[in-house]
């Protein structure tokens, strides 16, 4: 049968579309669609639940840029924000609600935001990176979230970022 190349990625734990090309690298199909993600004209949005305090009122938007590096020296391939190394890393984030959940055992007192973040650029672990680095790591996240994470695995048993 025809061959099939994958040309988008996701974190393994965030759940999504995978963008698929038939044919090879080399293909015009994946030539085309590659060309589209190095432009930057692919919009992608995800839905994230994180803990802490609220990111803003509910239909504000924001803008949230860092340099993020590779941690270097562990497996975690953790992403590190960094004032002078690593590229340019640009997210929208629009609040979507707010939540201050009661009787959950958090770290984060129980306060949630349901968010729509699109990533402008398009590094490695980004959104979670920006995220924590705000003090809002992403639910369930055990990489950038290991304060909250066995908390928050308890009532929701994945990442939540879709």
């Amino acid at each position: 049968g025809p061959h099939v190349t994958c040309v988008s990625r996701l974190d393994l734990p965030t759940s999504g579309v995978l963008v698929m090309a038939l044919g090879g690298w080399g293909s015009t199909a994946a030539s085309y669609l590659l060309a589209q993600f190095a432009g930057r004209l692919v919009l992608k949005t995800y839905h994230c639940l994180c803990s802490g305090n609220e990111l803003g009122s509910i239909g504000s938007k924001s803008v949230r840029s860092a340099r993020l590096s590779i941690a270097r020296g562990d497996d975690s391939g953790r992403a590190r924000i960094s004032l002078d190394a690593g590229k340019e890393a640009c997210t929208l984030l629009l609040v979507k609600a707010c939540y201050n959940m009661v009787g959950l055992d958090s770290v984060q007192q129980g306060n949630f935001t349901f968010a729509e973040v699109r990533p402008l650029t398009g590094r490695k672990h980004q959104i979670r990176a920006h995220l924590a680095s705000l003090g809002r790591p992403l639910v369930s996240d055990a990489v950038y979230g290991h304060q909250a994470f066995a908390a928050d695995s308890r009532w929701c048993p994945r990442l939540f970022l879709h």
